[in-house]
C-alpha cells in the first residue's frame, strides 16, 4: 500500500515541470524515481502502481477541468469534483497500460530497462493518447523544455522525440541511483551527452530571417455571457474599427476565436467597409468568426472559422473538433430524441480541408484553440508557411493552470518549426512567441489590452517540418522488434 502512496505523490509532482511552474527538473526526478519504484522486488502489481502515478499526475495536471465544469457549467462542487476525478482516473489507465507492458517486456539488463524499454513505452503511450478517442495530447513530456535552453532536439524529432530524450535521461538517473559502478559511469556519460547535445542544438538556427512585420494582438476580455450577446459583439466591433483606423501600411491585426459571433452575411456592409479600409493600407486582419451552414427549427450547423480580411482575404475552418464541446457524437442517432424533447442543438461542422492563408510574402499556418496541441496537424501547413497563428478562447479555464499549459503547447509548435507564433485569446494568455519557443511578449489573464510587436517572417524548415514524427515512429518500431526478439529468445531458452 505504501508504494501506491509513493506512486501517487510522484505523479502529483510531475506537472510542476510544466507551466505555470516551469520547474522542469522536477518532472525528470518524478519519472526517474517512478522507474526506481517500479523495479522494487516487492512490486508485483505494476499496473496498479501505474494507475496511482497517473492519478496523481492528472489530478493536479488537469485540475483546470474542475474550473470549467463548476464555474461555467453551473454544476455543483461535488459533481464537478467527481467528473474531474473520473476523467483523471480514465487517463490514468494509460499509465496502467504503460507499467503492464513494462513488466511484460522487462529484460534481465536493468540498463536496457531504464534507458531503452521504459522511455520507448512511455512515448508510445503518449502517441496513442494523442490519437485515441479523438486524442488528448496534453502534458507531453517534451513540451516541458519549450522556451528553455535545452529544447534543441525538438526541431529535429518533435515533441515526442524530446519526450524520448528526457525519459532516457531519467532512465540514466535511475541507473546512477542503483549504485552499480559500471552502470554509473556509462549512465553518467550518457546523461551528460543528452544534456550537452540538447543545449548545443538549441543554438542552431534551421530557419532564416526574412521580412519584418508589425503585429497587433487584441485581447477583448469579455465574459462568456457577454461575449455571446449583441452587446458583447458591439464592443468587439468597436475594437476592430479602432484597430483598423490606427493600422498602418502592411500591419497585421489578430483577434481571438469567435470574436465575431455573427455570420458574414448578417453584417455584410460592415465587413465590406472593413475590407476596403484594410486593402487601402495593404494591411490584414484575422479574427475568429461563426459561419453558419444551415438552420432548421432544432439544429443549427456552423463552422468555427479563422477568417482573414484585407489583403489576407481567405479562411480556414477548424477541422479537429472537441467532442461534446463543439459537436455531439452519434448526433444522427440522438437527433430524433432531441426533436421529441424540443431541445435545440448547435453543432459545429469540421472543415473540409487543412489550408494556409496567403497574401504577398505572408503565408500563415492557422489553428483554432485545441488544434495547436496536435503537432502533425500543424505541420501540414507550417512546413509551407513563414508564420504560425493560433486563436483561442480560454476564458472557460479561469485563472487555473489551463491557459498557461495551453500557451506552453503553442511554444512547442513554434520551436518544432522555428517560426514565430502569434497567439490571440479572448481573456489570456495572448502572446508573441519566438522561433526558439521563447515568449517575447505576453498579456496577463483577464486584461483588456492590445499586444504590439515587430516580428520576422522565417523561411526554411526544420527536420521535423520535413519528416514529422516519422523518425520517432521508426525508432519505436525498431525497438519493439528488438524487444519481441529478446522476449522470444528468452522463452525458447527455458
Amino acid at each position: 500500500m505504501r508504494n501506491y502512496v509513493y506512486a501517487l505523490l510522484l505523479g502529483s509532482i510531475f506537472p510542476l515541470g510544466f507551466a505555470p511552474f516551469d520547474l522542469y527538473p522536477i518532472t525528470l526526478i518524478s519519472i526517474s524515481l517512478f522507474i526506481f519504484l517500479l523495479d522494487k522486488k516487492n512490486n508485483s502489481n505494476h499496473y496498479l502502481l501505474g494507475f496511482f502515478y497517473g492519478l496523481g499526475l492528472w489530478s493536479v495536471g488537469i485540475s483546470w477541468v474542475y474550473v470549467s465544469i463548476h464555474y461555467h457549467g453551473d454544476i455543483s462542487i461535488i459533481m464537478s469534483l467527481l467528473i474531474t476525478f473520473l476523467f483523471a482516473a480514465f487517463l490514468s489507465l494509460y499509465f496502467s497500460a504503460l507499467t503492464f507492458l513494462y513488466s511484460f517486456f522487462k529484460t534481465n539488463d536493468t540498463h536496457v530497462n531504464y534507458i531503452v524499454l521504459f522511455p520507448i513505452l512511455w512515448v508510445s503511450i503518449e502517441i496513442v493518447r494523442s490519437h485515441l478517442f479523438t486524442g488528448f495530447p496534453w502534458l507531453i513530456v517534451g513540451s516541458s523544455l519549450s522556451g528553455t535552453s535545452l529544447g534543441g532536439w525538438t526541431p529535429i524529432l518533435g515533441s515526442y522525440g524530446s519526450s524520448l530524450i528526457i525519459l532516457m535521461s531519467a532512465g540514466c538517473l535511475t541507473s546512477i541511483m542503483n549504485q552499480r559502478k559500471r552502470l554509473e559511469f556509462y549512465s553518467t556519460l550518457l546523461f551528460l551527452l543528452f544534456l550537452i547535445s540538447s543545449f548545443s542544438l538549441n543554438k542552431y538556427n534551421w530557419t532564416s530571417e526574412d521580412e519584418e512585420l508589425n503585429t497587433f494582438l487584441y485581447q477583448p476580455n469579455l465574459s462568456l455571457r457577454d461575449k455571446w450577446s449583441i452587446n458583447g459583439f458591439n464592443k468587439t466591433k468597436k475594437l476592430i474599427e479602432q484597430a483598423v483606423a490606427i493600422s498602418k501600411q502592411g500591419d497585421l491585426i489578430v483577434f481571438p476565436e469567435t470574436a465575431i459571433i455573427l455570420d458574414k452575411t448578417e453584417i455584410a456592409p460592415w465587413i465590406k467597409e472593413i475590407n476596403f479600409k484594410l486593402i487601402q493600407k495593404e494591411a490584414s486582419l484575422i479574427s475568429g468568426i461563426i459561419a453558419k451552414d444551415s438552420t432548421n427549427e432544432y439544429l443549427i450547423e456552423r463552422y468555427n472559422r479563422f477568417q482573414g480580411f484585407g489583403i489576407l482575404n481567405s479562411h480556414y475552418d477548424k477541422v479537429h473538433l472537441v467532442p461534446f464541446g463543439e459537436y455531439v457524437p452519434l448526433r444522427d442517432y440522438l437527433g430524433g430524441v432531441m426533436d421529441v424533447l424540443g431541445i435545440n442543438m448547435i453543432s459545429t461542422l469540421p472543415g473540409e480541408s487543412i489550408n494556409s492563408l496567403k497574401a504577398g510574402n505572408i503565408r500563415v499556418s492557422p489553428s483554432i484553440c485545441y488544434e495547436i496541441a496536435f503537432n502533425n496537424l500543424i505541420r501540414k501547413t507550417a512546413k509551407t508557411s513563414n508564420l504560425i497563428i493560433t486563436i483561442s478562447n480560454d476564458t472557460w479555464f479561469g485563472r487555473s493552470f489551463g491557459p498557461e499549459q495551453h500557451l506552453e503547447i503553442a511554444q512547442t509548435r513554434a520551436l518544432e518549426h522555428q517560426k514565430v507564433l502569434l497567439r490571440a485569446t479572448n481573456s489570456g494568455v495572448s502572446a508573441i512567441i519566438g522561433r526558439k519557443g521563447e515568449v517575447l511578449k505576453r498579456q496577463g489573464i483577464f486584461e483588456q489590452k492590445e499586444l504590439k510587436g515587430k516580428i520576422y517572417l522565417y523561411e526554411g524548415n526544420t527536420p521535423f517540418s520535413i519528416v514529422g514524427n516519422s523518425i520517432i515512429y521508426i525508432i519505436i518500431l525498431l525497438t519493439y522488434m528488438y524487444l519481441f526478439y529478446i522476449k522470444r529468445t528468452n522463452v525458447h531458452k527455458y
